[in-house]
C-alpha cells in the first residue's frame, strides 16, 4: 500500500480507476490539477510492487526535469526510497533515448566515429562550443551501421557550431540530445535496430509510464510502439489541451490518432483539485469549451506570477516584472553572464534562480560552488554599481576583467562586446523594491501560484475573443498560462 499520509480513502473515484486498471496499455487524459501526477506515482507503485520477483525495471518518464523530479518525489513519498532502487527509475524521456543508443553502440549495432560506446551528451552545443548565426547545421546520419557526421542547410538562420567543431566533439565521443535523435531516427527504420531496442524492452522493462505524451513526437512514439510489442505494460498520461512542444516535432493529433487505434483503455481526470474560486473554475470551463472569454484587468503588483508567449513580452512590460531568463541575442559569453547577474538579482528579491543557470555555468565552465565563492564577489559589486546608477557600459568594463581572471577559459578579447540593453533591462528592474517574477508560458507548465496575471499580445486577446481552438499551439500555450492559478488570473494592463 502506499506510505502517503492521505491514503487512497483521499482519491477520488476518477483516480482509482485509473490507477489501478489491470489494462497493459492504459491512457489517462488529465484536465489541470486533476491529479496525473497522483495517478502516475500510483501507477509506478502498483506496477513496481505487484511482481517481486520479476527483476525488469519499472519506469516512467517526463519531458522536463522539472516534472521528473516532481513525480520522482512523489514516488518516494507514497511508497518509500525503495521503490526508486535500481533498476527502477524515473527519468527525462531524452534519458532514455540515450539508453537505448547506448544499448545499441554496446551491442555492435551501431558504431559511433572513434569506436565510443559511451556518450557525453550535453543539452545544446552552446554551452561546449563556439556558435555563430548561420543556415548550415552539422548533423548526425547513419550510413550502413555506422554513425556519420553530415551538414544540412537549414530554412532559417539559427546559432550552430562550425562543422570543423562539430566534427572534433563527435569523435572525442561528445554529442547533444537532438543529435541522439538523429541517430535514433535514422537508425530505427532498418531491421536490427528494431529487433534490438525490442529485446532491450522485453529483457529490461515491464513497465512503461509516460507522462506529457502529447508533447511527444514522432520518434518518441515509435519508441512507445517498440515498448509494446515488447509485451511492456505501456500508461499514456497527458492532456491534448497542453501539448506545448510543436517546435521539436510534436504532433498531438497524431498522438490521439495512436491512442485511438492501438486498443489503448481509456480514463478521464476532469475533477480539478487547483481551484480555489469558482470564477477561476469558471473560467477554465469556458476555455476548454472554446466560447469567448473576458479576463478581468490587473497589474503587476496583484500577482505572484506573470507570464507571457515570449521572454520579449515580459521584458518589454512593467519595469516591476523580472523575467527569469535574459532573452538571447547578446551573445553566447556575454548571455551567461547577464543570466549570472539576473540569478543574483532574481535570488534576492525573489528567492529564486534564473531559468538557464545551469547552462550559463556550464557555457563559462563553472560548478555552483565557484559561482558561491569565486565569482559572487563580483556579480554583488556588479549589481551594487547598476542599482547605484552607474552607467551599464562602465559597469560591463569594471566586471569583466576580474571574471577574465577568476574563470578559466574566457579570455578579455571575448567580452570586447558589451550587452547594454540587457544591462539596462537590469538596472531597470533594481530601481523597484516589489518585484514579480516572469516566465513564458512553456515555462509555467506543470506549476501552479495563487494569483497569475498573463500578458497577452493582440494575438491573445483575439483568440479570447472568439475562443481558443486546441489544434493551434499558440492557443494551447495560451491555455496553459490562464490555468496556473489557483485563485484568479488576470489580464495584465
Amino acid at each position: 500500500m502506499p506510505r502517503s499520509s492521505t491514503g487512497l480513502h483521499a482519491l477520488t473515484r476518477q483516480q482509482l480507476t485509473a490507477s489501478g486498471s489491470p489494462h497493459s496499455r492504459v491512457y489517462v487524459e488529465a484536465a489541470p490539477g486533476s491529479g496525473k501526477t497522483t495517478v502516475s506515482a500510483l501507477r509506478f507503485g502498483l506496477h513496481r510492487f505487484a511482481a517481486p520477483t520479476d527483476a525488469r525495471a519499472v519506469v516512467a518518464v517526463s519531458f522536463t526535469r522539472s516534472a521528473t523530479e516532481e513525480l520522482r518525489t512523489r514516488v518516494a513519498r507514497q511508497w518509500g526510497s525503495a521503490s526508486l532502487r535500481w533498476p527502477h527509475r524515473i527519468v527525462t524521456l531524452d534519458t532514455l533515448l540515450c539508453d537505448l543508443l547506448f544499448h545499441l553502440l554496446n551491442e555492435g549495432v551501431l558504431h559511433w566515429p572513434g569506436g565510443h560506446t559511451e556518450i557525453d551528451v550535453l543539452d545544446s552545443w552552446r554551452t561546449a562550443l563556439p556558435t555563430k548565426p548561420s543556415r548550415i547545421k552539422p548533423v548526425l546520419r547513419v550510413d550502413g551501421g555506422h554513425v556519420v557526421i553530415r551538414t544540412v542547410n537549414e530554412l532559417q538562420t539559427a546559432s550552430h557550431p562550425s562543422a570543423m567543431h562539430f566534427k572534433e566533439a563527435v569523435s572525442a565521443g561528445a554529442c547533444t540530445h537532438d543529435n541522439v535523435r538523429e541517430v535514433l531516427q535514422e537508425a530505427l527504420p532498418a531491421g536490427p535496430a528494431r529487433r534490438a531496442l525490442i529485446s532491450y524492452f522485453e529483457t529490461s522493462v515491464r513497465s512503461l509510464t509516460v507522462d506529457e505524451v502529447f508533447d511527444a513526437n514522432d520518434l518518441d512514439r515509435d519508441i512507445f510502439s517498440l515498448a509494446a510489442s515488447a509485451s511492456s505494460s505501456l500508461t499514456l498520461v497527458g492532456d491534448p489541451w497542453q501539448a506545448l512542444y510543436q517546435f521539436r516535432g510534436a504532433r498531438p493529433a497524431a498522438m490521439a490518432a495512436y491512442i485511438r487505434e492501438n486498443g489503448f483503455s481509456t480514463h478521464y481526470l476532469d475533477d480539478s483539485f487547483r481551484w480555489g474560486t469558482d470564477r477561476q473554475a469558471w473560467l477554465t470551463r469556458r476555455l476548454r469549451r472554446r466560447v469567448p472569454v473576458t479576463l478581468p484587468a490587473g497589474s503587476a503588483r496583484d500577482a505572484d506570477m506573470v507570464l507571457a508567449l515570449k521572454w520579449k513580452a515580459l521584458w518589454e512590460c512593467d519595469p516591476r516584472v523580472l523575467p527569469l531568463a535574459i532573452k538571447p541575442g547578446v551573445g553566447q559569453v556575454q548571455e551567461a553572464i547577464c543570466t549570472l547577474l539576473l540569478n543574483e538579482i532574481a535570488q534576492n528579491a525573489l528567492g529564486t534562480q534564473a531559468v538557464f543557470l545551469h547552462d550559463a555555468l556550464v557555457t563559462l565552465g563553472l560548478d555552483k560552488e565557484a559561482l558561491a565563492t569565486t565569482i559572487r564577489p563580483c556579480l554583488q559589486a556588479a549589481v551594487a554599481d547598476l542599482k547605484d546608477g552607474r552607467q551599464p557600459a562602465l559597469v560591463w568594463q569594471r566586471l569583466t576583467p576580474s571574471l577574465a581572471d577568476l574563470i578559466p577559459g574566457i579570455a578579455t578579447t571575448q567580452l570586447a562586446r558589451k550587452p547594454i540593453r540587457a544591462l539596462e533591462r537590469l538596472q531597470l528592474r533594481l530601481a523597484n523594491d516589489q518585484l514579480r517574477p516572469g516566465l513564458t508560458c512553456h515555462q509555467s507548465k506543470g506549476r501552479e501560484w495563487n494569483t497569475v496575471a498573463v500578458k497577452l499580445s493582440p494575438a491573445d486577446a483575439s483568440a479570447l475573443a472568439h475562443g481558443l481552438d486546441p489544434a493551434r499551439e499558440d492557443h494551447r500555450a495560451l491555455y496553459v498560462a490562464l490555468t496556473r492559478a489557483r485563485l484568479n488570473t488576470y489580464a495584465m494592463s
